[in-house]
């Protein structure tokens, strides 16, 4: 089912990576964490806000808004729980890494 055309506005709040030497953490209560802000339009995808292209496509999945992309090297896939507050964003770049965000959403 495709969702509802909606916009969320969306900072994380803490990021972790994920590679063959290890795992990182990193959170706001840092002083070297480098804020990322998204924006994710239910009929154009996500993107995130330095960036001016949307990529994949969003639909209603139990009631979490889910918006997924896929290239030849990877995918990822953006989430936002059914209270419009809380997402996660996993990014898998196959062989190589995970990366994982999650943080904050406000809906306009």
């Amino acid at each position: 089912m495709a969702a509802n055309a909606s916009i969320y506005f969306c900072q994380d709040t803490a990021s972790n990576k994920i590679d063959r030497f290890g795992a990182s953490y990193e959170n706001n209560g840092r002083p070297s964490f480098n804020t990322q802000h998204w924006i994710v339009d239910t009929e154009k995808g996500w993107r995130r806000s330095d960036i001016s292209d949307y990529t994949g496509s969003c639909e209603i999945e139990n009631g979490y808004t889910v918006c997924k992309t896929g290239t030849n090297y990877g995918e990822a896939t953006f989430s936002i729980h059914p209270d419009d507050s809380n997402f996660i964003l996993i990014y898998l770049d196959y062989g190589i890494d995970a990366l994982i965000f999650i943080g904050k959403c406000t809906k306009n």
